[in-house]
């Protein structure tokens, strides 16, 4: 009686079983890389906000008013644009907007700082 040397190799169900664990791991894992994508393109909307406010201010200083200073258009990693709502001597509101294919969604696609400091939505993306 002769016994057939045993091949090496998987069968169709341990690879099923290794594709399945692949699955699921995938299914955890891409909803946080997604959110994390989204928390930075925020921190580069707050930071261009920013920015802008302190370019603002910086203009205010040395021209006693607020309506012709100018800002960059977009933010540092240009994931908004930024554009200064009717500055007149003594206000100005900064307007952040998410471009398409990035931040166009949620509560943080649109954020604003004014001359006083107050930033909207207040506590979501802040």
């Amino acid at each position: 009686m002769s016994v057939l040397p045993r091949t090496a190799g998987m069968t169709l169900i341990e690879l099923m079983i290794v594709v399945a664990i692949i699955g699921i791991l995938a299914a955890i894992g891409f909803p946080s890389y997604v959110n994390y994508v989204e928390r930075t393109q925020v921190s580069d909307g707050k930071v261009g906000l920013t920015q802008a406010a302190q370019r603002m201010e910086r203009c205010f200083t040395s021209e006693m008013s607020y309506k012709n200073c100018s800002i960059a258009d977009k933010s540092p990693e240009g994931y908004y644009s930024l554009e200064v709502d009717t500055p007149d001597a003594n206000t100005f509101t900064i307007t952040a907007t998410g471009q398409d294919g990035r931040v166009t969604s949620g509560d943080c696609s649109t954020m604003t700082i004014n001359h006083r400091g107050e930033r909207t939505p207040t506590d979501s993306c802040w």
